[in-house]
């Protein structure tokens, strides 16, 4: 029987299988498990578990189908492949067909039936979806998940079950292969993104800016997978038994053709260099020197007196090119040698000096995202010197695939430091005053940059294709750029200009919460009360939503916060205020306890942390603007009830029985319990040093203090003594009991 013919028969007979049709419809209920049981995206809030919708509605329940699904189908390949064997009918049909062909044909039927069950689950998952997620809803994202995430497991799981038991020839040692191969892809493995089949590894999307990159790693994930899975798969069918013969005698005869041990090569070989070159993480050392990092022996001679970069983003590919100019000047009189840093996944391909090619050298250093490029100077003084380079950048090692850590596409753009354009190592500027630092650079209409700090950006002009070119201008010797569909509101709060950048998708939430009016009161309370933040700029701030999930960063002129602080389901949380506006408002009351003080890493036993203060603020700001009984009947009992529920608690009464449980269960119960600390019980706190030191006032006083204390630069922190100490206070006198 033909190939086709036999592909025909085996398809056929699959589909009339009831376990087929069981495991298509298993396949299609298992992404449920992703919006409760199994969610491995990680939480932005300790007050419940909170993630973007896309994260919620398409990335938890892809994650957890693409799990369910391959335990399905290898079970339902298991079956199939031993049918024959099972039913003792092998020696007839070996006889009739060739086993080779056979296992072939069951492969394909056995993944066109994974197919149909993809597609089964992609049409009943739409309408759901796009009803959770709303405005954030993107169809080629939904259809580009499923089938990165979710469907190569399921095929994966074909091809390793499949080779498992024709190496093997046993259903018992297939099945426990199998468990062994997923477990260690959800455990041992769960550290090295390349590793993790059945759970790529996704951390967080973006429901406002870019998912690009994470999809092209977890391709890229799939792609290895795919090499070494159909090297395995050859390297099965050499197994197949033949002639009534054993496994090595089955291999030395299936080995004459010549196909099969050609392709097992190929495939080992290709995922060998795929595993081995992949793109997307540097090779940084794991041990960080600070020291060497930072001690540099700087060149005397060669100062630099202004940078021009022309960049060229490729937002198709997420690759990036430039041309970067140094107006360089030489006091020595003689040749000099000079370094740069450079991103790691970009290669230097010119430098001139005065538009004449100079010798230079790639280190391949790799240290903390950055690697070592020489550059050798004539002896010219006055130098211009000009350097090419590009290519696609990579991330540093020791973060993996932190989600915003770099984004080239179409929907957002983060280029920071050296992944702009490389970084003056080894020599600085001479005059008081940081030189200027300009760039230009050509985005889509709709997508618009902003400089983090005190840069700016204008527009000048369109290009024929219909981007828009743009002239950034900052100072220094490296600049932050974003870019998205960013709306900006101008505010005058607080004496101060404050332009609050955020996604497009927001606009809707964003008028409902009144904006203009949150930001402004929240900047005249906050400075009013402990004073103004320590990194405005000259009269003007910016507030820069970004993709990122966790906290935020602030320097001169600019402070950043993650997206999630701005969803729709973050702004539902009520721990942190009792309507969006107020959820917003103490957002950014981050801005002063988060970041304009900064607090030490908290482990899970801290009550004392940067939420405790922010919400405190919050309450003080609703009390002021709605009465004593709006904040006592939103914030206080809220908190009361609250911590009373945390005292009454089985596990906190008895925490002996809490460390019996298994870890994950054990992590889930003691994140809600520190969220309920954190949250409401420290607010508490607050509210009782507030009466015993004599008031609202007093209370101001003391807070006002921490706020403008000159830091100790060793330890940057407000810890809870300080709080404590400035209150004459002891632990014991906050006592809630």
């Amino acid at each position: 029987m033909k190939a086709w013919s036999l592909s025909r028969v085996e398809i056929g007979r699959l589909f009339r299988n009831r376990l087929t049709w069981l495991a298509i419809a298993v396949t299609g209920l298992s992404p449920a498990a992703g919006l409760w049981l199994y969610r491995p995206l990680a939480s932005s809030s300790e007050a419940a578990y909170s993630v973007s919708l896309t994260g919620a509605y398409l990335g938890n329940p892809a994650l957890a189908g693409g799990i369910g699904s391959a335990v399905v189908f290898a079970l339902l390949t298991a079956l199939e492949c031993s049918r024959s064997h099972r039913s003792r009918v092998d020696l007839l049909t070996d006889a009739m067909l060739s086993p080779l062909c056979m296992g072939f044909c069951r492969i394909g039927a056995l993944s066109l039936a994974a197919l149909t069950a993809q597609a089964v689950t992609l049409i009943a998952w739409m309408p759901f979806t796009m009803l959770q997620t709303g405005s954030v809803f993107r169809g080629w994202l939904y259809v580009a998940v499923y089938l990165s995430f979710m469907l190569p497991s399921t095929l994966f799981a074909i091809l390793f079950t499949a080779s498992a038991y024709q190496i093997s020839r046993r259903l018992d040692l297939t099945l426990v292969l199998f468990a062994a191969f997923a477990l260690l892809s959800m455990t041992a493995w769960s550290e090295s993104w390349l590793l993790r089949w059945i759970n790529p590894p996704v951390y967080s999307m973006s429901d406002d800016f870019g998912n690009t990159r994470l999809l092209q790693s977890v391709l890229y994930n799939r792609l290895f997978w795919l090499l070494l899975l159909c090297g395995l798969c050859a390297v099965s069918f050499l197994c197949v038994r033949r002639y009534g013969k054993g496994l090595f005698g089955s291999a030395a005869r299936n080995v004459r053709k010549v196909y099969l041990p050609l392709l097992v090569v190929v495939c080992l070989l290709s995922g060998y260099v795929v595993y081995t070159y992949q793109p997307f993480l540097d090779h940084s050392k794991a041990e960080i020197d600070m020291d060497a990092y930072y001690n540099i022996a700087y060149n005397e001679y060669v100062f630099f007196d202004a940078i021009h970069v022309e960049a060229r983003p490729n937002l198709s590919t997420g690759r990036f090119y430039g041309t970067a100019l140094y107006s360089l000047h030489n006091t020595s009189g003689k040749p000099q040698t000079i370094s740069l840093y450079v991103n790691p996944g970009y290669r230097v391909s010119s430098v001139t000096a005065n538009q004449t090619s100079v010798a230079f050298r790639d280190c391949n250093d790799d240290d903390q995202n950055t690697k070592t490029v020489e550059v050798d100077l004539p002896a010219e003084e006055e130098i211009e010197l000009e350097v090419a380079y590009g290519g696609f950048p990579q991330e540093w090692n020791l973060q993996e695939l932190s989600q915003g850590s770099l984004e080239i596409s179409r929907d957002y753009l983060y280029l920071a430091n050296q992944n702009f354009a490389p970084l003056p190592k080894d020599f600085v500027w001479e005059t008081q005053e940081p030189p200027p630092y300009t760039a230009e650079i050509d985005l889509p209409k709709g997508m618009t940059p902003v400089l983090f700090a005190e840069g700016t950006v204008e527009q000048a002009g369109e290009n024929p294709d219909g981007t828009v070119h743009w002239k950034l201008t900052d100072s220094g010797q490296s600049i932050i750029l974003y870019a998205g569909d960013y709306i900006s509101h101008h505010i005058d709060a607080a004496g101060i200009d404050v332009a609050f950048y955020y996604s497009a998708k927001h606009e809707r939430v964003m008028r409902e919460c009144n904006v203009d009016s949150v930001l402004k009161r929240v900047f005249d309370y906050c400075t009013e009360h402990y004073g103004p933040l320590s990194f405005y700029g000259d009269g003007t701030m910016k507030l820069i939503e970004i993709c990122n999930v966790g906290g935020g960063y602030a320097a001169a002129g600019a402070s950043v916060m993650g997206e999630e602080s701005f969803n729709e389901q973050g702004l539902k949380d009520p721990l942190k205020g009792a309507g969006g506006s107020e959820v917003l408002a103490h957002e950014i009351v981050h801005q002063w306890w988060g970041l304009g003080n900064m607090f030490a890493p908290e482990s899970y036993t801290d009550v004392w942390s940067a939420e405790g203060l922010t919400v405190y603020t919050t309450y003080r700001m609703m009390k002021e603007q709605y009465g004593e009984a709006y904040a006592k009947q939103n914030y206080v009992d809220v908190w009361q009830k609250q911590v009373d529920d945390y005292y009454q608690n089985f596990y906190v009464r008895h925490p002996e029985y809490l460390e019996r449980l298994p870890e994950q269960y054990r992590a889930d119960i003691v994140n809600s319990l520190s969220s309920v600390r954190r949250y409401c019980e420290m607010p508490l706190k607050i509210l009782k040093a507030e009466q015993l030191v004599g008031g609202e006032e007093e209370m101001d006083a003391i807070l006002a203090k921490l706020f403008t204390r000159e830091l100790d630069p060793t330890y940057p922190y407000l810890t809870y003594q300080d709080f404590l100490s400035a209150c004459a206070l002891t632990e014991e006198d906050l006592d809630l009991a």
